[in-house]
């Protein structure tokens, strides 16, 4: 019995020292991407029954005051994108205005709840599920080469930077008070 309380409290006091030492790993990282890329298929999307569209959110991104420097920058985000899919062979996505709204969106969303859900609650495309296929996230990133390079080393990101049924994109970059920026890369069909 002994033996086996002194391993419990071993155990409990390795437990301890990896909760601290995450702890502060995590809060001495300058950047970050979401835990894994969220995607649908065409499939899903047309198996909708129910189809959700936040025109309250997708009023509110289209009044925004995007910087042109911060939309230079997902501009440029988008054509390293291009370089990597044509690098493995795959055809260049189209920008798609439409996707660009829900990406601002996201984007925003994004600095308050860091996650594919939603601050209300709701999946990441209930934007717009119509044409939201794919969603990948990043935060802290100063470049447009940094977050692509970020998204290229993550296998869930890169599968759907990658991925050869995706036609349509849009990146977006909301930028917080602090100067941190949030990106939002949407795939569409």
């Amino acid at each position: 019995m002994k033996k086996q309380t002194l391993i419990s409290l071993i155990s409990m006091g390795v437990l301890a020292g990896a909760v601290i030492c995450g702890s502060f790993v995590f809060r001495n990282h300058e950047s970050g991407i979401d835990d894994g890329a969220s995607v649908r298929t065409a499939q899903d999307i047309a198996a909708d029954e129910v189809i959700f569209l936040d025109d309250e959110a997708l009023a509110a991104a289209d009044s925004s005051n995007e910087s042109a420097s911060l939309r230079s920058d997902a501009l440029r985000a988008y054509n390293l994108v291009n370089e990597e899919r044509e690098s493995a062979g795959l055809t260049d996505l189209t920008w798609d205005s439409n996707l660009e709204s829900t990406a601002d969106v996201r984007a925003e969303e994004a600095s308050r709840s860091f996650s594919h859900t939603r601050p209300n609650g709701t999946q990441w495309y209930t934007v717009n599920s119509e044409i939201m296929g794919g969603e990948n996230l990043a935060w802290g990133q100063t470049s447009a080469s940094q977050v692509v390079k970020e998204w290229m080393n993550s296998p869930a990101h890169r599968d759907n930077i990658l991925y050869p049924d995706f036609n349509d994109v849009a990146i977006s970059l909301y930028q917080t008070d602090d100067g941190t920026n949030y990106w939002a890369l949407e795939f569409g069909y």
